[in-house]
């Protein structure tokens, strides 16, 4: 069945078509929508159905002004957005599409969103100017891979250019880009992780530790048997894959248009679950006890993922008028962030990256690759929806390499061999999981559950 609305006054007038199924609305909308098929031009009372009302009904824009929205697709900088009116189709979202997805609520609910309670989504009016910035904002962000593939090329070359993108650059882009997360989620759904669907997170915490360690120790055995090839290779080899989620693994999933909030959980609940599993993986694959301090493996956890997050997701909780615009550019910026970050640390390490060889640079390739491949095989196999085996992927596939470095450089400070695997690895999983970041981006046309 197809029902064109638009508002004009007080009432709906048939304009254009839009797919709707009954299936989908709750009991309060199906008497709005049987009636709008009987006669559309008798209805007089938009209100009848407010959510209705709000996704379809909005006053005629100013003059010199676009009327469009910032819907969740534009808000993930996939695709060159089609900003504006489209033909005879006055509320099209961004992508051609409705401007709101039709998301039927209660009557409380509904007060609470039209007075300002906030699910991030309020409508923005674009000047052309702005219209322009945003489309090549999203054209930009389209071509994260490239841009990936570009700064690990120019810093292996001219190192010199990113080295002034230091520890403390990297830290504080990290916490900008995860503020700019918040504000795309709300506190309701970062709640839902807990209470909902908990059997995800479990699931996730499982894949983390089993899968990247399990073939950490076959590929470390390996490296081993080599003749020739330093012991302390195998060694960081298997120090890696014992690792927590990695903070740049929250920025992919983004990208990637993954489960923001199951995503930024994940890294949570690994990081802090590392205080234990940590030096019992290590001790179990290396023969060596590595302690974790917990003290600052906690305050990590706070100043790079939870704090800014959740000061992200107060802002779009309560302004979420003023938030919807900065929304256009926040991919952007991430995809900037990002460049750097992967320039910043190849240039760091370049003697490390040219001594590695091809033995121990496949090895690690081949370690985070299985961790990509796996985490998205496996949670398929499980019956979940494409967008949770992209985010588990990435969150499998990218560890903490960061805290790898450390760990190494304080426990086997005896043989510096191995951080080599450490450095390659950061290198290896912001360079792989921001290429098949930017394959489910370009691929990816509809956000499932």
């Amino acid at each position: 069945m197809y029902i064109g609305i638009i508002g004009a006054g007080n009432h709906f007038q048939p304009n254009f078509p839009v797919t709707m199924r009954a299936a989908s609305l709750p009991p309060q909308c199906r008497n709005m929508r049987s009636r709008m098929t009987a006669s559309p031009s008798a209805t007089h009372n938009p209100i009848r159905c407010l959510a209705l009302n709000k996704a379809y009904y909005t006053p005629a824009p100013a003059l010199g002004t676009k009327r469009t929205t910032a819907p969740a697709n534009l808000l993930l900088g996939h695709g060159t957005p089609k900003l504006g009116n489209q033909g005879n189709r006055p509320n099209a979202g961004a992508f051609g599409t409705p401007s709101r997805r039709l998301a039927c609520a209660s009557s409380s609910s509904a007060s609470a969103a039209s007075s300002g309670g906030g699910d991030g989504n309020a409508p923005v009016v674009l000047s052309s100017l702005e219209q322009q910035a945003a489309s090549f904002c999203a054209g930009f962000t389209r071509l994260f891979p490239l841009w990936v593939i570009l700064a690990a090329v120019s810093a292996f070359h001219a190192p010199h250019l990113y080295l002034w993108f230091d520890n403390t650059c990297v830290t504080y882009g990290l916490m900008f880009v995860m503020a700019g997360m918040g504000l795309t989620l709300t506190f309701k759904e970062i709640i839902s992780v807990f209470t909902k669907q908990p059997q995800l997170l479990l699931l996730g915490m499982v894949l983390q530790y089993t899968v990247l360690p399990i073939f950490g120790y076959f590929i470390s055995r390996y490296l081993s048997s080599q003749p020739g090839l330093a012991p302390g290779l195998a060694v960081g080899v298997a120090l890696v894959s014992c690792m927590p989620g990695g903070t740049a693994s929250n920025i992919v999933a983004y990208i990637a248009k993954g489960d923001m909030p199951l995503s930024i959980m994940m890294t949570t609940a690994s990081t802090l679950m590392a205080i234990a599993t940590t030096p019992l993986l290590t001790s179990l694959l290396v023969g060596t006890l590595v302690p974790v301090d917990p003290r600052a493996m906690f305050i990590s956890v706070l100043q790079l993922v939870l704090a800014p997050v959740l000061a992200g997701t107060a802002i779009n909780q309560f302004f979420p008028a003023a938030v919807a615009r900065v929304k256009l550019y926040t991919p952007f910026l991430a995809t900037v962030v990002v460049f750097f970050i992967v320039g910043s640390m190849i240039a760091a390490n370049v003697a490390v990256v040219a001594s590695s060889g091809v033995t121990i640079v496949a090895a690690v390739f081949a370690l985070h690759s299985t961790g990509f491949f796996l985490g998205y095989a496996l949670s398929k196999a499980l019956g979940l929806s494409d967008r949770i085996a992209r985010t588990n992927s990435i969150e499998v596939g990218m560890q903490s390499s960061a805290l790898a470095a450390v760990l190494a450089k304080v426990h086997f400070a005896a043989d510096p061999v191995v951080v080599a695997p450490c450095v390659l690895s950061a290198c290896t999983h912001a360079t792989v999981g921001s290429l098949l970041a930017g394959y489910w981006a370009a691929t990816v046309k509809t956000e499932d559950g």
